[in-house]
C-alpha cells in the first residue's frame, strides 16, 4: 500500500552525484596507467566558468587521455560544447560551438613549467593531484574568443540598428557650435585695475 499523498514513482530529494569528474586524482597514477575518461559535464559544474557562459544546449563532452612523455605526465584534453552566451556587442543571445583539443603537461610546481616544450600547454596539479573538471574547464576557456559576439553575417542586432539609420550620400553633419571660452580675456583689465 502506498501513501495517498505520494506520487507512484520514487522521489529523489538530493542532487545526483557527479560522474567522477570532480574527484581529485593522482597525476602519476593517471599517466602511468594511461588512463582514459569520457564525461558529459553540465557546463555549470565546470569550475571557474562565468555564469554568462553557463547556458548550453547540452553538457560539455570531455575526453581525457593521460600518458607520460620524457618522464612528464601529460594529457590530451578534448572539449566539445555548444554554448548560448549573450553577444557582448548587442546583448542578444548567440550560439558558439567549441571543438578544441590540446596536449597539456601536468606540472606539480611552477618551476617545472620552464622544462615544458613551448608548443604544450601547462596545468598546475597541486600536490600531484588533478581535478578532471578543472582540466576540462581550462581547455574550454582557452578555446573561447576574447570577446563573445556574433560573427559577421550572423544578424547581430547592433548591426541591424546601424544599418537602419538613414544615410544620405554626400551629406555632412551640421557644424556644432561651441562657445569659445577665453579664461584670460579680462586679465589685462584686472592687472591694470590692480596697479591703480
Amino acid at each position: 500500500m502506498t501513501g495517498f499523498d505520494l506520487p507512484p514513482e520514487p522521489t529523489y530529494h538530493t542532487r545526483p552525484m557527479s560522474g567522477g569528474w570532480s574527484k581529485p586524482r593522482e597525476v602519476a597514477k593517471l599517466a602511468d596507467t594511461r588512463a582514459e575518461f569520457e564525461f558529459a559535464i553540465p557546463v555549470g559544474e565546470l569550475p571557474g566558468i562565468p555564469a554568462e557562459l553557463s547556458v548550453a544546449d547540452a553538457p560539455v563532452r570531455v575526453v581525457l587521455r593521460f600518458m607520460r612523455e620524457q618522464g612528464t605526465a601529460v594529457a590530451n584534453v578534448e572539449v566539445h560544447a555548444s554554448l548560448k552566451p549573450l553577444c557582448q556587442r548587442c546583448l542578444a543571445p548567440m550560439s558558439i560551438d567549441v571543438d578544441s583539443s590540446s596536449h597539456v603537461a601536468l606540472i606539480e610546481h611552477e618551476g617545472a613549467a620552464d622544462t615544458v616544450p613551448g608548443e604544450m600547454e601547462t596545468f598546475f596539479a597541486k600536490d600531484g593531484r588533478c581535478d578532471l573538471a578543472a582540466l576540462a574547464a581550462e581547455e574550454l576557456l582557452l578555446a573561447l574568443p576574447t570577446v563573445l559576439r556574433h560573427a559577421a553575417g550572423e544578424g547581430c542586432e547592433a548591426d541591424a540598428v546601424a544599418s537602419a539609420e538613414p544615410a544620405v550620400a554626400g551629406a555632412q553633419a551640421p557644424p556644432v557650435e561651441h562657445d569659445t571660452q577665453r579664461p584670460f580675456a579680462d586679465l589685462r583689465a584686472l592687472l591694470e585695475r590692480g596697479k591703480s
